[in-house]
């Protein structure tokens, strides 16, 4: 003797005659599907989705995380290329990569996401030398301005050296200019 399922399709997902081995069952809504079986499940019955709605779970949930203000796109790596150490990422384009192995397992990275990352935790861990007269503080370098321990609010001159952003306050070259003439 065999369910009579609902002869309407409704709006709800109830799953009839589950098959876990073939992993298909007729769903209410959409009538026979696959279903999505949860694999690390400390349960011992996990609460099993039709695809289509497992689908609509997860694409409502991503639009979650996406609307909360600190979102941002995670760097996904694809055409990964080990000779040459590149890969194309979903937010940078054609990257260089980083290989990083832990545990007997390889990991790829955006190289460009990564040192923006080590660029922007070494501005806000910069700290100022007290050997230096000039060193900077509250730096803007949007701007260009920053405040300079023995000038107050000034503007600063950026460069890229070979391992960091050097900045520096516009009047240290002035004084240098000075010192040299005098001498």
């Amino acid at each position: 003797m065999s369910l009579i399922y609902p002869s309407t399709k409704t709006s709800r997902h109830y799953l009839f005659e589950i098959d876990r081995e073939k992993k298909t069952a007729y769903c209410s809504a959409c009538g026979w599907t696959e279903i999505h079986i949860p694999q690390a499940s400390t349960k011992q019955n996990p609460k099993i989705f039709c695809l289509k709605r497992f689908q609509e779970l997860s694409n409502a949930e991503r639009e979650k995380r996406r609307s909360q203000p600190g979102w941002k796109p995670k760097h996904i790596l694809s055409e990964i290329d080990n000779n040459t150490m590149t890969a194309i990422c979903s937010v940078c384009g054609p990257t260089e990569i980083h290989k990083q192995t832990t545990k007997g397992t390889i990991y790829y990275y955006c190289a460009t996401h990564i040192r923006a990352k080590r660029r922007k935790r070494r501005r806000s861990h910069y700290v100022a030398r007290l050997s230096n007269p000039h060193a900077l503080s509250q730096i803007d370098e949007e701007k260009k301005t920053a405040v300079c321990a023995n000038c107050g609010p000034v503007e600063i001159e950026m460069w890229m050296g070979k391992k960091k952003i050097n900045r520096r306050c516009t009047n240290v070259k002035r004084e240098k200019q000075l010192k040299s003439v005098d001498e």
